[in-house]
């Protein structure tokens, strides 16, 4: 048998079996001599191998070459995008390419900053830009735009970043059922400044030390002997500052506040602290001695006049700045010719000059207990721009005819000039309106007008009503203070029908200068109120069921009629304030924006902020377009090129000071708080439970004072039921709206915190 023949046959024999040298020889009819040299050269050239230990032969078994797809690298992207997190391996499984192919692409993707590779965590994930904020235990939650789902940073993954600060994260995974993420890095701080006290520390090397005294931002900063700028220790002071690579920072002194015993500090702190400035730029300050103190009678040509009208205002007791003034009166066709005259702040505040700037970057005014910092100086906000009494004004001024069924037949935007004939107050119409006629005899020239007013004010309330206007109530609170500023007595703030009256007025005039803005396809700075997430109002309509109050069952999305009806079934339920607060909890936070989406709370298809232009600077681009745009359109094009390009980005930056702004009133009033309960610790009162979260729940005392109930200080461990709003310990349940009697266990102006402990 030829030589090739054999070795055919040999491995044609071991097919099936592994057999030894002598049965191989049998099979083959053949002798052990004649197949040796053959067996030899098919285990050297790997078709056969030989078990040593076993003496026999088997037929080597073939490799199947395998076969990997290409690298789609679209494919790659998408994954890592939608799932943010994967593995190597998981990824090789996925496509089923070649690993060395697919490394080299994702070590590609991360070198064209694509996706980012995280060493530590051994993942292939994507970078996201989110807004921390920080806990008081160091863990923090970041926020990305556009997602629902917040991203939870434990202490040790949050690297140098601070509370507010943008940055670049990473997710990781989930971290006991949160969506888990760490830092990689700062992109921009949110604190540039530090508000604190002085301190020498060391007895050696003594150095000086700047230790925070903002809550949001604990820190000490190291200060140079050379950047004191002649503050002492243990005075308040302000401080630029510079990150330095790992947790250091230094700074240079740049003002000193005060002594912790000055009068009203807390509250400079803390208005600091949120960026609020008090001192104007010294450009502002050049500019207003350029703007006169009165009107003068240039200025009055080619404006209405409006004068010889009976035109007032009505604001606060204590208010000092006056954007809007009314006038009414009935048409012989039984109409109302409403008359909504606004400062014209845009006369003497100029685009783009420094008493601008500096407007936009407060975006507001603030209201701080017993101080307000303007958003422009007091020479304008209670001066000329101030719509005073018995004094010309310039204005801007919307005219509107509304028939008796409210529907606006007909209305004119004109500049004008008027001169308040009262300076009212809501305390005083209310008094007229309840009949007391000492203030009608006082003012009988307007009383007629003043009833007119309220009769065209429950009509305007009743379309919007009509129209599904959501109507929330809630309780504020003011402060009186002590000559120390420390609080001496809390009063509630009341809203009766001169309130309303002013109320329902500056709706109609915003709600018509939107009207005409958007129908004339101009640009403008719209404020919006987008429709609430469903499934989260539904989750708050059945937590708002567990507390046995009878909610409709709803299947598909909540119109604002189910809200303003669920609203009127409770009002006289003793929970109907914390009930609105859930509901109001549950909508989407209102907000400026250059497109005309309508306002969900007001069933409102068109909306801005038209009316006061002291105080917020939305209102006061609004009067820009409005002349630039309608009634002076000198280079329109231009001009509606121009907003159009910058509106966006202003609108985000006033709705980020409105938030500001809104935080630094609710500190001021945590500090002030907790600081007038410092003078009642250990005292018992009766609450209500207003929250409830997984580490506590919040109970509310009188004159809106609440206090946090920790489940450390309660007996046994107690479970947070999301669902029924309840918390319970197996014996002991309580549930949202449940009277406690409590005790004040702990408060602190400092930490502006008020702690409650349960009474039996």
């Amino acid at each position: 048998m030829e030589k090739k023949k054999i070795k055919e046959e040999i491995k044609k024999t071991l097919k099936s079996y592994a057999l030894s040298k002598d049965l191989i020889a049998k099979s083959l009819n053949l002798n052990i001599e004649d197949i040796e040299d053959d067996l030899d050269s098919l285990v050297l050239s790997g078709e056969i191998k030989y078990l040593k230990n076993l003496e026999l032969y088997k037929l080597a078994s073939k490799k199947k070459s395998k076969e990997y797809s290409p690298v789609d690298e679209d494919l790659l992207l998408s994954l890592i995008k939608d799932e943010h997190i994967y593995q190597f391996h998981v990824l090789a499984r996925i496509l089923k390419s070649n690993p060395k192919e697919l490394k080299a692409c994702l070590n590609a993707l991360v070198k064209e900053n694509k996706i980012y590779y995280s060493s530590f965590y051994d993942i292939y994930t994507i970078l996201k830009v989110a807004t921390l904020d920080v806990k008081d235990k160091g863990y923090a939650f970041a926020k990305v735009d556009g997602e629902d789902i917040e991203y939870y940073i434990s202490k040790d993954d949050i690297g140098t970043a601070y509370d507010g600060d943008i940055c670049h994260i990473f997710p990781t995974g989930y971290d006991d059922k949160l969506k888990g993420a760490a830092v990689y890095d700062v992109i921009e701080r949110a604190h540039k400044i530090v508000i604190g006290k002085l301190m020498l520390k060391g007895k050696k090397y003594p150095k000086y030390k700047v230790v925070s005294t903002m809550n949001s931002f604990k820190v000490v900063v190291d200060i140079n002997p050379e950047d004191l700028n002649g503050a002492k220790p243990g005075e308040i002071v302000s401080c630029d500052i510079e990150y330095q690579k790992g947790y250091s920072i230094k700074g240079k002194i740049k003002e000193i506040i005060g002594h912790p015993d000055d009068p009203g500090i807390e509250i400079s702190e803390i208005a600091l602290e949120y960026g609020f400035k008090m001192p104007f730029s010294e450009e502002t300050v050049e500019e207003l001695k350029e703007i006169p103190d009165t009107v003068k009678i240039e200025e009055i040509f080619e404006r209405r006049d409006f004068r010889n009208l009976n035109v007032i205002t009505i604001d606060g007791d204590d208010s000092k700045d006056f954007d809007d003034a009314i006038y009414l009166e009935k048409n012989s066709n039984g109409n109302y010719h409403l008359e909504v005259h606004i400062a014209d702040v845009s006369h003497y505040v100029k685009e783009g000059s420094p008493l601008d700037s500096d407007a936009l970057s407060r975006g507001t005014s603030v209201y701080l207990a017993d101080r307000v910092i303007p958003m422009i100086p007091h020479k304008l906000s209670n001066g000329i721009c101030s719509l005073n009494e018995g004094v010309d004004r310039l204005v801007l001024s919307c005219l509107m005819e509304i028939d008796p069924k409210g529907k606006l037949i007909n209305y004119e935007i004109v500049e004008g000039v008027i001169k308040s004939h009262h300076r009212m107050t809501y305390n005083k119409v209310n008094q007229m309106i309840l009949g007391a006629e000492d203030v009608i005899k006082e003012y009988i020239d307007i009383y007629p007008m003043i009833l007119d007013m309220l009769e065209l004010s429950h009509i305007l309330r009743a379309i919007r009503h009509k129209k599904g206007g959501i109507e929330f109530e809630s309780e504020e609170y003011k402060f009186e203070l002590n000559k120390d500023g420390s609080p001496k007595k809390i009063h509630k703030r009341c809203q009766d029908e001169a309130e309303r009256i002013i109320e329902d007025f500056m709706l109609q005039a915003n709600e018509t200068v939107a009207y005409h803005m958007s129908v004339m396809n101009l640009p403008c700075e719209y404020r919006i109120h987008e429709k609430p997430d469903q499934e989260k109002l539904h989750n708050t309509f059945n937590q708002i069921a567990s507390m046995k109050i009878p909610v409709k069952n709803i299947q598909n999305d909540i119109h604002p009629k189910e809200i303003q009806s669920l609203l009127e079934s409770i009002k006289d339920h003793p929970n109907h304030f914390i009930i609105n607060t859930m509901l109001l909890r549950s909508m989407m936070k209102a907000k400026y924006s250059s497109e005309c989406l309508g306002h969900y709370g007001l069933a409102m298809k068109y909306y801005c902020h038209f009316t006061s232009p002291i105080r917020r600077y939305p209102d006061l681009m609004v009067h820009r377009m409005i002349k630039k745009l309608f009634l002076h359109p000198d280079n329109l094009d231009h001009d509606i090129r121009k907003y159009q390009a910058i509106i966006p980005d202003i609108a985000v930056r006033n709705s980020k000071s409105e938030r500001n702004a809104v935080d630094c009133e609710r500190a001021v009033d945590d500090m002030l708080y907790a600081w007038y309960m410092e003078s009642h610790l250990y005292e018992e009162y009766n609450a209500t439970i207003t929250s409830i979260t997984s580490f506590g729940m919040f109970a509310e005392i009188d004159f809106g004072i609440e206090g946090l109930i920790a489940f450390r200080d309660m007996e046994g461990y107690y479970e947070y039921n999301e669902h029924t709003m309840s918390a319970s310990n197996g014996i002991n349940t309580y549930h949202l709206g449940d009277r406690v009697r409590v005790k004040v266990s702990f408060a602190s102006k400092e930490e502006r915190r008020i702690d409650f402990i349960l009474v039996d």
